[in-house]
């Protein structure tokens, strides 16, 4: 486990099974929540299934951590049927863990040392407490600031966070350089994948939690926490990208965060992950109009008040059928938007 990783109840998946020389069965797991590797050998006949396999070590990682606040020494649980003691073995990283490794067409992302490059760079050294948020993210502290990590935990990760650095790049082409002393904090993270110096991820401010979060949650859920001026602004902001030339790729709830605010600034929508853009996508106005659709679904508020809901969904249509931003500006504009539509929706 890293060093400057604060523990997380487990998050196991299983990444392959193999058939080795003197055991039937043995399952490379990957714990997302840790960032850490483990092995699970079974010599009985019958091969387990990958949801027991998962589960299996995770519940071995959480017992051991329950009984010494550490985590595991070993990196290694052999049994020799499913409700057989376990025994722990530590082996070489090299024998168990599963680095980064190049394929075919794929080649380390290194960037801070052209005069081309935009953002600004920091060492994974820097970042402290990180704590698991999903897959690819960990919520840290960087400088002292709250901040989020998103990853490049394997291979497919280097296209996709490529590709959200070509977009911040894009906007500061269109919107200028950033100001001296910018508190915008997209930072480009370095560390030692395969080659000294190659990027690690991005490193981004900590706006609050996405709306996929909010929903599973049942009593936040209850009241989820979106305004019709907050709508309004989202769907600016997505024409002013359009402006610049950049285009998101995958406006869903999940790349949606909710951000409250301090003191005098109000609470905001943000949308994050600029690297997914799926096959064939239609653009942006769809999704966006399909994000709109989902908070009346999803929000009580909303569709208790007939005339802000009509609004939303008049809004989400022109969105999904003719892509016309504006014309969805204005009915999120309507002058009943900010009493009505600002109720919690």
């Amino acid at each position: 486990m890293e060093p400057n990783r604060i523990w997380h109840d487990p998050v196991v998946e299983i990444y392959s099974n193999l058939i080795t020389p003197g055991v039937r069965y043995s399952a490379e797991a990957y714990d997302l929540a840790n960032r850490r590797w483990d092995r699970l050998d079974i010599t009985e006949s019958e091969v387990p299934d990958d949801d027991w396999l998962s589960s299996t070590v995770a519940d071995h990682i959480r017992t051991y951590y329950a009984v010494h606040k550490l985590a595991p020494w070993w990196n290694t649980i052999s049994k020799t049927a499913r409700d057989s003691p376990a025994t722990f073995e530590a082996r070489p990283d090299g024998v168990v863990s599963r680095p980064i490794t190049l394929s075919w067409g794929t080649e380390p992302l290194f960037y801070g040392t052209q005069p081309t490059d935009k953002l600004p760079t920091t060492s994974i050294d820097e970042l402290e407490q990180l704590t698991y948020i999903s897959r690819s993210a960990d919520r840290c502290l960087w400088r002292g600031q709250d901040c989020v990590f998103k990853r490049i935990e394997f291979n497919v990760g280097i296209k996709p966070i490529t590709q959200e650095i070509r977009a911040r790049e894009a906007l500061i082409d269109a919107t200028g350089p950033l100001p001296e002393g910018s508190d915008v904090n997209d930072e480009m993270v370095r560390r030692k994948p395969w080659e000294p110096g190659s990027v690690a991820g991005l490193l981004m401010p900590y706006c609050g939690p996405d709306l996929e979060m909010l929903v599973r949650d049942e009593e936040k859920a209850a009241a989820l926490p979106v305004t019709g001026r907050q709508l309004r602004e989202l769907v600016r902001g997505v024409k002013e990208l359009g402006r610049c030339g950049v285009q998101h790729g995958d406006i869903k709830y999940w790349n949606t965060v909710f951000h409250p605010g301090s003191g005098d600034e109000k609470a905001t929508l943000v949308l994050i992950d600029f690297d997914s853009e799926a096959p064939e996508y239609d653009g942006d106005a769809e999704d966006l109009g399909t994000l709109l659709l989902w908070c009346v679904d999803h929000a009580k508020g909303l569709r208790d008040d007939r005339g802000a809901k009509a609004r939303v969904v008049a809004a989400a249509a022109g969105l999904r059928a003719e892509g016309d931003f504006d014309a969805a500006i204005a009915c999120l504009s309507d002058h009943h938007s900010d009493v009505a539509g600002d109720a919690r929706i």
